[in-house]
């Protein structure tokens, strides 16, 4: 079924308007199912391609940035034409599975008696913090998204920069006590090169990895989050934010859309959730902001309205608030703060129908930590079947599945249990 997205009315004449609709919508419900099971039928007959690789090629406008994407100084004045939507109620609805190569640069050193650079550092096992990341992303996007770790590869070395510069044991921990003299610059490591090293390119055309989850230490110069996304401009609207599309040196050989998440193992759990909340920011305004994020667009579209908090808009509630803001933050990184705020967070749990009432939130609903903060707020991104006129209402297909061709997760047979 489609709705129109709007920010509810507020109010008495609000709350008779939403029982009229309410009732509209029982009458209509049957209709519309049965409209609804025909479409599903007729897609039965077999899984077609996803209608993005039939656009034609569009050209970027604006200005290329250092980081590979193009910015246009005024995203609502730019030519660019949302695609037709098609709606495809098995990518909406079935499970996914999404394979992750983690990659960990950890250099035994030498002169620490052989110890790596993670045992060295007393850092954290990135083995293991790479299934916490993978479970959070399951649980919040209520499984629709399974990660699966085909692979790690762990290199007893240094990551190329882009200049060709690489670190030796010696420069490194050199540059890590003084590094406003020492440290490399640029700092930038060269996702090209890691592809190439590690023979990854080849690995995701022929086994369908999607994503890399890359670890390593601080002055490594890798970035919390990167993709490459083909036909990224036809596609997904142009923006004056240059940090809402990251390809940086991501080959394009790869024949499809690739993250690179850039994890510190230095840097606690909460970081890593942090960089992937950043990403679906960066996707979920591109798609629902048509490029744009601004505190004045609240109630325009669905993004600007998800992210809107108490902060920006003095005397209204907030929604769910951002990476760095929740709904009761006064500051970025304010995830303490004991004052509690109106927020209408809960309508998001059955967006598109945002007609509840807002009530009381404070940091208490998240632990008052920054890792708590970030499950809480992943937790509250759309994951309904159903469309609206903005796209899908299930907002991880944005996120972990941009090509839309993940493969259904296999449903595991069921165990015969040995009789007690």
């Amino acid at each position: 079924m489609m709705a129109a997205w709007i920010e509810p009315p507020r109010g008495e004449y609000g709350e008779k308007r939403m029982k009229c609709i309410r009732s509209h919508r029982a009458i209509l419900a049957t209709i519309v199912g049965l409209a609804g099971l025909s479409m599903v039928q007729a897609q039965q007959a077999g899984p077609t391609p996803p209608a993005w690789k039939s656009l034609p090629v569009v050209k970027p406008e604006g200005e290329l940035s250092d980081i590979g994407g193009y910015t246009v100084p005024d995203p609502t004045n730019a030519k660019w034409q949302p695609p037709k939507f098609i709606y495809n109620a098995d990518l909406a609805t079935k499970p996914k599975l999404a394979k992750v190569i983690v990659v960990i640069y950890n250099p035994k050193l030498r002169s620490q008696g052989g110890k790596t650079l993670v045992e060295f550092l007393k850092a954290s096992d990135p083995r293991a913090y790479s299934h916490v990341l993978a479970d959070a992303i399951h649980v919040a996007s209520g499984g629709y998204i399974t990660y699966q770790i085909v692979d790690v590869i762990e290199i007893d070395g240094y990551s190329e920069k882009i200049d060709g510069f690489r670190y030796t044991e010696e420069s490194y921990l050199a540059a890590r006590k003084d590094p406003d003299k020492l440290s490399h610059q640029p700092d930038r490591s060269s996702y090209r090169k890691i592809f190439e090293e590690n023979k990854l390119i080849d690995r995701i055309r022929k086994e369908g990895v999607t994503e890399i989850w890359l670890w390593g230490a601080g002055w490594f110069g890798y970035d919390e989050l990167a993709m490459y996304i083909p036909n990224r401009y036809a596609r997904f609207a142009p923006t004056d934010n240059e940090w809402f599309y990251r390809p940086y040196e991501i080959p394009p050989e790869c024949g499809r859309t690739v993250w690179v998440m850039g994890f510190n193992y230095e840097v606690g759990a909460d970081n890593m959730i942090h960089s992937y909340s950043h990403r679906c920011e960066s996707m979920l305004a591109l798609q629902f902001g048509h490029g744009v994020w601004k505190k004045e667009l609240r109630g325009q579209d669905p993004w600007n309205t998800f992210s809107s908090v108490e902060m920006d808009n003095p005397g209204k509630p907030s929604h769910v608030g951002n990476c760095h803001v929740p709904p009761n933050g006064q500051s970025g990184y304010d995830y303490n703060n004991k004052r509690s705020v109106l927020s209408y967070a809960d309508n998001w749990f059955h967006y598109p129908d945002l007609t509840g009432k807002a009530r009381m939130i404070g940091s208490d609903e998240w632990d008052h930590t920054q890792y708590g903060y970030q499950v809480w707020w992943i937790s509250h991104i759309p994951k309904a079947p159903g469309y609206t006129k903005r796209g899908y209402n299930n907002w991880w297909i944005y996120i972990a599945n941009v090509d839309e061709d993940l493969p259904d997760r296999p449903i595991p047979a069921e165990v015969a249990y040995p009789k007690e």
